[in-house]
């Protein structure tokens, strides 16, 4: 059964779920990732920031081994919804992470 993960995205926070075990990790970025105008401004800091909440979640090595999905929901600078540059950024974290299916919520 492949892993999976509900990010949610906040200003320079995170919140992540793995629905498999329900452990849930909130993270504020010491980096800033976000700016005035996007969510993520800085995709290397948000990619720092997931990958060390990913790797503080129990049993993180198996998900290496297998298939990852990740639904990214974006909280804030989202009025009117996403544009296709916005998406297009959650889809490229995704895959900076290695994650095998990627939904943008």
């Amino acid at each position: 059964m492949a892993a999976q993960f509900e990010i949610q995205l906040f200003t320079n926070r995170m919140i992540v779920r793995n629905v498999g075990t329900g452990q849930t990790i909130v993270r504020v970025a010491t980096q800033p990732f976000s700016s005035t105008r996007l969510l993520i401004g800085d995709l290397d800091a948000a990619e720092q920031l997931l990958g060390g909440i990913i790797k503080d979640m129990e049993g993180w090595r198996r998900f290496l081994r297998s298939a990852v999905k990740a639904s990214f929901q974006p909280m804030e600078q989202c009025e009117g919804g996403l544009c296709p540059v916005e998406a297009q950024i959650l889809c490229d974290l995704g895959v900076r992470m290695g994650f095998t299916q990627v939904d943008v919520i």
